[in-house]
């Protein structure tokens, strides 16, 4: 079962948000990066339960994947920690 329709509006709008303020993109290109993300596909599955996170943690996923190549590298979910 995947997360509601409210609650990825909510991670969309946010995270979105921050990856304009941060990288300067327009709304489509920023929301097109997200929904295409890895970082997204883990946000629907509901084992990972990243739902239950800040859209600031969420977005820092989606930075390190854009880092890295993978949204585990995140300091959030590092195995290391």
């Amino acid at each position: 079962m995947t997360p509601q329709a409210r609650q990825m509006d909510f991670f969309d709008r946010h995270v979105t948000h921050a990856i304009m303020e941060k990288y300067g993109l327009d709304d489509l290109a920023a929301i097109r990066s997200f929904l295409q993300s890895e970082t997204y596909q883990m946000l629907l599955d509901r084992e990972t339960l990243l739902y239950t996170f800040s859209p600031l943690v969420i977005f820092e996923l989606w930075e390190a994947e854009k880092v890295t190549g993978d949204p585990r590298n995140s300091v959030y979910i590092r195995e290391e920690c």
